[in-house]
């Protein structure tokens, strides 16, 4: 395959190396991800030794759950800065992002747990609808020909 490469590969083998398909290294070219392509006689896209290289990039960046615009700030140097540190400057927010998110879901998770454990805990001689322990409200709930509890 390197020698391949070297020569141009077409765009469906680049996808199947990648494990992508066509229409996404397209569209990846179509937003200035990937350069324009270079064309055999045939007019298929052939892609050189860089090309697959910077495609592979891409696609590993977008695994890594960057944005478009991410890409192309890690890939496209704007600043005087390498695009490890741009890499890590992304990683270092999106972790930031990730904790901050974690942390609200956990108390979500923790006051769903309680409200799941206090309604289990509802004492028998409730009515059976009554959810007044998981909605955080004192019982108000009445049976048929029973007065309601203060």
């Amino acid at each position: 395959m390197d020698e391949a490469v070297s020569e141009g590969i077409r765009i469906g083998q680049l996808a199947r190396l990648l494990g992508t398909t066509t229409k996404t290294l397209r569209f990846y070219e179509q937003v200035g991800l990937l350069e324009t392509a270079q064309r055999s006689e045939a007019a298929y896209r052939l892609y050189g030794s860089d090309a697959v290289e910077t495609a592979r990039l891409v696609i590993g960046l977008r695994h890594l759950g960057l944005t478009l615009d991410e890409t192309k700030a890690v890939l496209h140097n704007e600043r005087e800065t390498t695009r490890r540190q741009r890499l890590l400057a992304l990683m270092d927010e999106k972790l930031r992002a990730m904790y901050l998110e974690l942390g609200i879901l956990q108390g979500r998770c923790d006051d769903l747990a309680a409200r799941h454990a206090a309604l289990l805990a509802t004492p028998r001689g409730r009515p059976p609808n009554c959810v007044c322990d998981a909605v955080l409200r004192p019982c108000t709930c009445t049976t048929p020909g029973q007065k309601m509890n203060a």
